[in-house]
């Protein structure tokens, strides 16, 4: 697998230098981190006492880590387009951890072709969601860590056609009709149908709603999932900025039925008033997982977390951050000489650095 991994890599990286007969955009990415949980799990996971993954991507414990290399190309439909990205690392095998395809697909996040006519677009492929504040690559976020939201509350990625419509510079329109959530291979025979609209108001603030329904039980039947996700994000100004999550979604299954939901806020202070130099990112969240649909243990959790960036125009950006996660039950392991016991909380820091490059080659 790894030697599948260097040798696309040293394709891509050919192209790149050596150049193609189209406008094409390389762009790369590491992350690495080391993290350190102070309730010393022997195994060294960041899980749940149920073994589900209590991190999204940022899973061990005392020890230096890849998070996630990756390479992509993206040739803007001009008419038609492609884009393909690339990965390695712990996010690529956590993200298509729930894939149902016997094939191996962990190191493809994204491949899908374009079609473009005027402001509209379609796409067919592997993609990833739509939904959510925060995305799969660390360097796009507010935070190192990602949400409880993004962990447990909605999909990764999906398989199928998408359109978008761009109507102004303050209105863009999106539908499209996946398999379901997480699988190129679909689990039944029914099909998920997605609608997306993102405003902008103003400069100042914008305003994202996504609607996701579908069956996503092994079998066919009635069982269909609700997911809505709003996101709204609000510029006070060069040196501040707010963004407010909330989740809220439903189903059935084997004919029980299940309710998740959740609200996450974030404040971002730049001390410079630009993209680079220091920053300050809080964020808390509370997640409640009525049935134990998506964490596999019916609680209310919540997590207070504090971000510290350092951002470099050439070298990258530098995080530290501590986060804290508590909940109603008993759900994190606390590892003593004298044997495991069961706590509320847990307590993380972590010191990371992400790095990336974009070149356009024609």
């Amino acid at each position: 697998m790894r030697l599948r991994f260097f040798a696309v890599s040293l394709t891509l990286a050919f192209l790149l230098f050596t150049g193609t007969a189209f406008s094409q955009t390389f762009t790369g990415l590491f992350d690495g981190y080391y993290g350190y949980n102070f309730n010393k799990p022997l195994n060294q996971n960041n899980q749940f006492n149920n073994g589900v993954p209590s991190r999204a991507f940022d899973v061990n414990h005392q020890m230096f880590s890849l998070n996630y290399a990756e390479i992509a190309v993206e040739q803007k439909a001009s008419p038609v387009g492609f884009r393909f990205d690339f990965g390695f690392g712990d996010t690529a095998r956590v993200t298509n951890a729930s894939e149902p395809s016997s094939a191996d697909l962990q190191h493809i996040q994204q491949a899908y072709a374009s079609v473009r006519k005027d402001n509209l677009t379609v796409d067919f492929g592997k993609f990833v969601t739509p939904l959510g504040a925060e995305v799969i690559e660390t360097k796009d976020n507010w935070n190192y860590s990602r949400s409880l939201l993004f962990t447990y509350a909605i999909p990764l990625y999906h398989f199928g056609v998408r359109t978008t419509y761009a109507a102004s510079d303050k209105a863009t329109f999106g539908a499209y009709v996946v398999n379901g959530w997480n699988n190129v291979r679909d689990n039944n025979t029914a099909k998920s149908v997605g609608f997306l609209a993102i405003l902008k108001p103003s400069d100042k603030l914008t305003l994202t709603e996504n609607y996701l329904t579908g069956n996503e039980s092994p079998v066919d039947g009635d069982d269909s999932r609700h997911m809505f996700d709003s996101i709204a994000t609000y510029v006070v100004n060069d040196k501040f900025s707010a963004m407010a999550n909330y989740d809220y979604g439903f189903d059935t299954l084997f004919g029980a039925k299940r309710m998740w939901q959740g609200i996450a806020g974030y404040g971002k202070i730049s001390f410079s008033g630009t993209d680079t130099g220091f920053k300050i990112v809080p964020r808390y969240e509370y997640y409640y997982d009525k049935n134990g649909a998506t964490t596999g243990i019916p609680q209310k959790i919540q997590e207070g977390t504090i971000t510290l960036q350092m951002v470099y125009k050439e070298a990258g950006t530098f995080w530290a951050e501590y986060r804290r996660d508590w909940s109603d039950q008993q759900v994190f392991t606390l590892s003593k000489s004298s044997g495991d016991v069961l706590r509320l909380n847990q307590d993380i820091i972590e010191i990371g650095y992400t790095y990336s490059f974009s070149k356009e080659v024609k």
